[in-house]
Protein backbone atom coordinates (compact mmCIF):
# COMPACT_ATOMS: atom_id res chain seq x y z
CA UNK A 1 0.00 0.00 0.00
CA UNK A 2 1.50 3.71 -0.33
CA UNK A 3 2.02 6.43 1.73
CA UNK A 4 -0.66 8.21 0.65
CA UNK A 5 -3.26 5.21 0.85
CA UNK A 6 -2.12 4.72 4.56
CA UNK A 7 -2.24 8.35 5.11
CA UNK A 8 -6.04 7.82 4.17
CA UNK A 9 -7.04 5.40 6.06
CA UNK A 10 -5.65 7.07 9.34
CA UNK A 11 -7.47 10.36 8.58
CA UNK A 12 -10.56 7.95 8.01
CA UNK A 13 -10.68 6.81 11.51
CA UNK A 14 -8.81 10.31 12.69
CA UNK A 15 -12.56 11.44 11.78
CA UNK A 16 -14.64 8.50 13.72
CA UNK A 17 -14.69 9.59 17.15
CA UNK A 18 -16.49 13.45 15.53
CA UNK A 19 -18.42 12.15 13.39
CA UNK A 20 -19.91 10.10 15.76
CA UNK A 21 -20.78 12.40 18.42
CA UNK A 22 -21.99 14.73 15.57
CA UNK A 23 -24.53 11.91 14.58
CA UNK A 24 -25.25 11.02 17.67
CA UNK A 25 -26.07 15.00 19.20
CA UNK A 26 -28.21 15.66 15.63
CA UNK A 27 -29.89 12.14 16.36
CA UNK A 28 -30.34 13.65 19.97
CA UNK A 29 -31.89 16.47 18.88
CA UNK A 30 -34.29 15.41 15.98
CA UNK A 31 -35.40 12.99 18.39
CA UNK A 32 -36.20 14.92 20.46
CA UNK A 33 -37.72 17.33 18.22
CA UNK A 34 -40.10 14.72 16.65
CA UNK A 35 -41.34 14.00 20.27
CA UNK A 36 -42.10 17.45 21.00
CA UNK A 37 -44.24 18.15 18.01
CA UNK A 38 -46.16 14.77 18.42
CA UNK A 39 -46.32 15.35 22.06
CA UNK A 40 -47.06 19.10 21.49
CA UNK A 41 -45.13 19.46 24.85
CA UNK A 42 -41.18 20.70 25.46
CA UNK A 43 -40.33 19.92 29.09
CA UNK A 44 -38.22 17.94 31.00
CA UNK A 45 -38.74 14.64 29.41
CA UNK A 46 -37.50 16.42 26.25
CA UNK A 47 -34.08 16.15 28.10
CA UNK A 48 -34.03 12.90 28.88
CA UNK A 49 -34.78 11.56 25.51
CA UNK A 50 -32.27 14.12 24.13
CA UNK A 51 -30.06 12.33 26.51
CA UNK A 52 -30.74 8.64 26.44
CA UNK A 53 -30.72 8.98 22.31
CA UNK A 54 -27.43 10.54 22.18
CA UNK A 55 -26.46 7.85 24.67
CA UNK A 56 -27.77 5.01 22.52
CA UNK A 57 -26.57 6.88 19.10
CA UNK A 58 -23.64 6.67 20.77
CA UNK A 59 -23.03 3.15 21.47
CA UNK A 60 -24.11 2.16 17.83
CA UNK A 61 -22.35 4.77 15.91
CA UNK A 62 -18.63 4.57 17.18
CA UNK A 63 -18.53 0.32 16.46
CA UNK A 64 -20.39 0.93 13.54
CA UNK A 65 -18.95 3.65 12.32
CA UNK A 66 -15.76 1.72 12.66
CA UNK A 67 -17.18 -0.98 10.71
CA UNK A 68 -18.53 1.49 7.91
CA UNK A 69 -14.69 3.20 7.76
CA UNK A 70 -13.08 -0.25 7.52
CA UNK A 71 -14.91 -1.20 4.61
CA UNK A 72 -14.63 2.42 2.69
CA UNK A 73 -10.74 2.03 3.00
CA UNK A 74 -10.32 -2.06 2.23
CA UNK A 75 -12.87 -1.54 -0.82
CA UNK A 76 -11.26 2.19 -1.49
CA UNK A 77 -15.01 3.59 -1.95
CA UNK A 78 -15.62 7.01 -3.73
CA UNK A 79 -17.26 9.36 -2.96
CA UNK A 80 -21.09 7.99 -4.17
CA UNK A 81 -20.63 4.41 -3.21
CA UNK A 82 -19.65 5.47 0.42
CA UNK A 83 -22.38 7.46 0.73
CA UNK A 84 -24.69 4.62 -0.50
CA UNK A 85 -23.05 2.37 2.04
CA UNK A 86 -23.87 4.87 4.39
CA UNK A 87 -27.17 5.42 3.61
CA UNK A 88 -28.21 1.91 3.08
CA UNK A 89 -26.95 0.74 6.70
CA UNK A 90 -27.94 3.60 9.23
CA UNK A 91 -31.26 3.10 7.29
CA UNK A 92 -31.26 -0.52 8.64
CA UNK A 93 -29.44 -0.05 11.92
CA UNK A 94 -32.77 2.66 12.78
CA UNK A 95 -35.08 0.31 11.57
CA UNK A 96 -33.14 -2.75 13.45
CA UNK A 97 -33.16 -0.95 16.95
CA UNK A 98 -36.41 0.45 16.58
CA UNK A 99 -37.84 -3.11 15.94
CA UNK A 100 -36.04 -4.36 18.92
CA UNK A 101 -36.54 -1.60 21.61
CA UNK A 102 -40.02 -0.32 20.96
CA UNK A 103 -42.11 -2.36 18.15
CA UNK A 104 -42.72 -6.05 17.23
CA UNK A 105 -43.30 -6.01 13.49
CA UNK A 106 -41.45 -4.11 10.21
CA UNK A 107 -44.97 -3.63 9.50
CA UNK A 108 -45.02 -0.88 13.07
CA UNK A 109 -42.17 0.61 12.36
CA UNK A 110 -42.85 4.44 11.98
CA UNK A 111 -41.65 6.18 8.61
CA UNK A 112 -40.55 8.93 11.43
CA UNK A 113 -37.51 7.22 12.04
CA UNK A 114 -36.48 7.94 8.14
CA UNK A 115 -37.04 11.93 9.31
CA UNK A 116 -34.19 11.38 11.61
CA UNK A 117 -32.28 8.29 10.21
CA UNK A 118 -31.74 9.71 6.59
CA UNK A 119 -30.04 13.45 7.65
CA UNK A 120 -27.97 11.17 9.93
CA UNK A 121 -26.48 8.88 7.48
CA UNK A 122 -25.67 12.31 5.39
CA UNK A 123 -23.89 13.92 8.71
CA UNK A 124 -21.96 10.68 9.30
CA UNK A 125 -20.70 10.27 5.89
CA UNK A 126 -20.25 14.20 5.76
CA UNK A 127 -18.10 14.47 8.75
CA UNK A 128 -15.94 11.47 7.87
CA UNK A 129 -15.58 10.02 4.20
CA UNK A 130 -16.19 13.52 2.73
CA UNK A 131 -13.90 15.38 5.00
CA UNK A 132 -11.32 13.43 4.74
CA UNK A 133 -11.50 13.45 0.85
CA UNK A 134 -11.48 17.54 0.86
CA UNK A 135 -8.81 17.46 2.82
CA UNK A 136 -6.56 15.11 2.41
Amino acid sequence: MSAHGMRDRSSLFQRLVPAALATSLFTALAHAALVAIAARSIGFELVLIASLSFIVAALVALPGGALMLAVVALLKLGLVSSFLLFFVLVQLVAVGLEMYLFESSLNSVSWQYGLISVPASWVAWYGSVYHVSRHV
